[in-house]
């Protein structure tokens, strides 16, 4: 199907359509896993009252990692720390001598990549393929709670010296975003914040320029600008887990970053979104010399606070999650409408062009182009190797030097399989 035919049913969906009323609860979904090989997993849409099962464990985990990646940290204790298309991390606590988090994860069937990699004893293997299931719809926002089932039921928060054993059973709940989003606007000169509230968040927008407003707009109308962009993306990197998330979907959303894939399902390529003090530190110190990367934060002013965007909603905590299946529209399926309200999608304005369908680039060591798009709406493969050690082509640095803004729609229906 036309790719503009596709966007602008999508639009006019999105106009007609009203949030569905079970938005309305705290808790959205709830996640019921049992630690186990060939454990069940389920959800449960009624705080556990019924369960629907959704697949299997594979391999339990019996460990953690001790030495998790950076921005775990930055996350509450037993919640989850991170939220993609191929693995879910949770945090148990912070390690007391080096204050690095300890996880462990769920990850999909097939290969592990990224972070999961580090420790495989503290990871469950699922029978999910990438991107679908808790991977992709049915998942956790990252604060998302977890808790161990208890005898008859009770749950518990995980301790700080948790390592997961045989036979746990694992419930993490994901929670409605708050009703009404809170901005600290400045604190005065006794420290009392004077703060700006505002309705159910639908979109995000970030105007790709040095400088340019980022802006929330409300299911109401309204809107508010909550940041800026302090350095735009113009290029697109070789993040391996978007070859399981189509272009214009969410890969990831951990505590320091959004994770957006440009390439189709299949391939690699995207970009990021990370927090200023984030991109300061050394271990993302190439955050510094290449393109890749969006780079946000608050505004400043003589009466706002230099505040940290590290795990702050709504970028980075509380709102995104992967939720996208390629057959919503062709799939036959009777619910079709409110799965597709129920997918996060990445818009983008490129050129003079209003907003439309984000660029499919992706990088291809096979590819014969490189220097320059294809006409038409067919996919710009750049030839690149996929090892991180090489360095990109000119044309990947440079692969969105047209994107003049970004747009995240968030999910604007709750996903149910029939």
């Amino acid at each position: 199907m036309n790719r503009a035919i596709v966007y602008n049913l999508l639009c006019a969906l999105l106009v007609a359509a009203q949030p569905n009323s079970s938005w309305a609860a705290q808790e959205e979904l709830r996640i019921r896993l049992e630690n186990r090989q060939g454990g069940a997993i389920a959800v449960s849409r009624d705080a556990g009252r019924s369960w629907l099962a959704i697949g299997q464990v594979t391999s339990p985990a019996n460990a953690v990692n001790q030495h998790s990646y950076n921005a775990s940290r930055w996350v509450p204790d037993s919640t989850v720390a991170a939220t993609a298309v191929n693995a879910i991390h949770i945090k148990v606590a912070n390690a007391a001598q080096t204050g690095y988090g300890i996880t462990f994860s769920l990850v999909p069937a097939g290969e592990v990549v990224g972070a999961a990699t580090r420790k495989y004893s503290s990871v469950i293997a699922t029978d999910m393929p990438p991107g679908s299931g808790l991977f992709g719809g049915l998942g956790p926002h990252v604060g998302s709670p977890v808790y161990i089932e208890g005898t008859g039921g009770k749950l518990g928060k995980l301790s700080g010296d948790y390592h997961p054993a045989i036979g746990d059973v694992l419930i993490i709940v994901r929670q409605q975003p708050p009703q009404r989003l809170t901005h600290i606007d400045f604190a005065d000169e006794f420290g009392e914040d004077f703060t700006t509230t505002y309705a159910d968040v639908r979109y995000i927008d970030f105007a790709n320029e040095f400088g340019g407003d980022i802006t929330v707009t409300c299911t109401d109308g309204s809107r508010q600008v909550i940041g800026l962009v302090m350095r735009p993306v113009c290029g697109i990197g070789r993040f391996e887990g978007t070859r399981y998330a189509a272009a214009g979907r969410l890969r990831a959303n951990h505590a320091g970053v959004i994770d957006i894939s440009t390439s189709p399902y299949g391939l690699v390529g995207g970009f990021q979104i990370i927090p200023a003090d984030h991109a300061n530190d050394a271990e993302v110190a190439y955050v510094k010399t290449n393109t890749q990367w969006m780079v946000v934060g608050p505004r400043q002013g003589p009466w706002q606070r230099n505040e940290s965007w590290k795990g702050a909603a709504p970028l980075f905590s509380g709102y995104l999650y992967p939720s996208y299946r390629p057959d919503d529209l062709t799939g036959g399926y009777a619910n079709w409408l409110q799965r597709t309200l129920s997918r996060c999608q990445v818009l983008a304005k490129t050129g003079a062009g209003d907003w439309d369908l984000l660029p499919r680039i992706a990088l291809d060591p096979e590819a014969t182009e490189t220097n320059k798009p294809p006409e038409g709406n067919r996919t710009w493969r750049i030839r690149a190797s996929l090892d991180v050690r090489e360095p990109l082509p000119a044309a990947a640095q440079r692969a969105l030097i047209n994107l003049r803004a970004v747009r995240i729609r968030l999910p604007q229906e709750l996903y149910w399989p029939e």
